[in-house]
């Protein structure tokens, strides 16, 4: 599965510099998580870790693209006894991004909504250990997907170097669990600081 978002993740790429690489620009990210459970009475909110990268494509001076590719950590403590569980995704969210002021200003704040798929890597206890039903079988579902919605800004640098700054909310569409006749969805609020070079100069 992850092999097959980097595929995706790829392929966007190349169509898009095909398009223009005079407005595509890519760069690192990294930033934090507070997750929880949805539906879940015993969880509380479980702060995490963001690490990836993303790309940009401008469509005019006002629309845009964005696409990440990150390494996730969700989950959620519990209010009852001293544990957490951690979930660790590998997701790809894509969203539209609507940019406020003109093309040559230097700070451009924007909004962003789209949707995401993630694909999960393991899910571990407060020990370390990886959760399981009573039978042995994963306790969590392999796949989520959800939407996502935010604001931000962005900080010219330098000339088509950008400082990205967003904060967000995720919300799961999907049941994460396999234990429950209860559909547990997973939340969480984000910020994440990037910067983003151009694919190519003029």
């Amino acid at each position: 599965m992850t092999k097959k978002i980097v595929f995706v993740l790829a392929v966007i790429l190349m169509n898009v510099k095909l398009v223009s690489a005079q407005t595509l620009s890519v760069g690192p990210m990294v930033g934090v998580n507070v997750s929880t459970i949805v539906d879940d009475p015993t969880s509380k909110y479980l702060p995490g870790l963001n690490l990836g990268g993303f790309l940009n494509y401008s469509i005019d001076s006002h629309w845009g693209l964005s696409a990440k590719l990150l390494y996730s950590q969700l989950g959620d403590k519990s209010k009852t006894v001293d544990n957490h569980t951690r979930l660790h995704y590998i997701q790809v969210p894509v969203t539209g991004v609507y940019y406020f002021g003109e093309q040559g200003d230097k700070f451009r704040p924007k909004l962003f909504a789209g949707l995401y798929a993630g694909a999960l890597l393991q899910a571990n206890n407060a020990d370390g250990d990886i959760v399981i039903q009573p039978d042995g079988q994963k306790a969590y579902n392999n796949l989520d997907f959800g939407g996502l919605a935010g604001l931000g800004f962005n900080y010219r640098l330098k000339s088509r170097t950008w400082l990205n700054v967003d904060a967000g909310f995720n919300r799961g569409f999907a049941d994460i669990t396999k234990t429950s006749n209860t559909t547990y969805n997973n939340l969480a609020f984000n910020l994440n600081v990037g910067v983003s070079f151009p694919i190519s100069e003029k």
